[in-house]
């Protein structure tokens, strides 16, 4: 949550006077100020004995970083999908069904991943290497909306994906070829989701 600038001018005045956290707090909540909004503006300093008080680091925004993750995120989600696509196609193949339109299906979702994929691991390598250098990088606003964004997706395919595979057990639609493809979705929604997870938890730590 942004912290209000009237608010953060007058927890860094209040600490830079001496006052003690506790009392700027009850200052604060007695003043209409939520929990929340007096949490953030005293986290928004770091609790040193230092005067005048130190600001911790904050959440940075730029251009480079949103062209860089909106390119790195989108590929990835583009790439995904046909990944999906193609591995439904090699169902369909296998269990020959519907063989008139595999071929097609198959050729294009090969040529969208011979091209997504090289690029996507390109950027991703690269920006991994920069956040390693500069670990403030994990600090990007544009980066973490990104992510979360990308977890709202893939748990929106898990859960409509389960939703499919109940509704088709209880329709008795439930095939082997179904249940395969439900599967495909589920794994590849599932790894995004935990590669991401893990991606957030460990900038949260740097």
């Amino acid at each position: 949550m942004a912290v209000n600038k009237q608010l953060s001018r007058f927890v860094r005045d209040a600490l830079s006077s001496g006052k003690t956290r506790a009392e700027i707090s009850q200052a604060l909540t007695d003043s209409g100020w939520s929990p929340s909004e007096v949490a953030d503006a005293l986290d928004a300093w770091a609790e040193t004995r230092f005067s005048p008080p130190v600001p911790r680091p904050q959440a940075t925004v730029s251009a480079r970083d949103f062209f860089i993750y909106a390119l790195t995120f989108g590929v990835m989600i583009f790439g995904a999908v046909y990944l999906v696509q193609l591995f439904h196609a090699l169902i369909d193949l296998w269990l020959d069904t519907d063989s008139y339109r595999w071929p097609g299906r198959i050729r294009w979702s090969m040529a969208v991943l011979i091209v997504t994929t090289p690029v996507y691991l390109w950027l991703t390598l690269r920006e991994r290497g920069k956040l390693a250098d500069d670990p403030a990088l994990y600090r990007s606003a544009i980066r973490r909306w990104l992510m979360y964004l990308t977890l709202l997706l893939s748990a929106a395919a898990l859960l409509g994906d389960g939703v499919a595979v109940i509704y088709a057990f209880l329709s008795g639609d439930f095939t082997l070829q179904f249940f395969l493809k439900a599967l495909v979705v589920a794994v590849i929604a599932g790894l995004i989701f935990l590669f991401y997870l893990a991606d957030i938890r460990k900038g949260d730590a740097a």
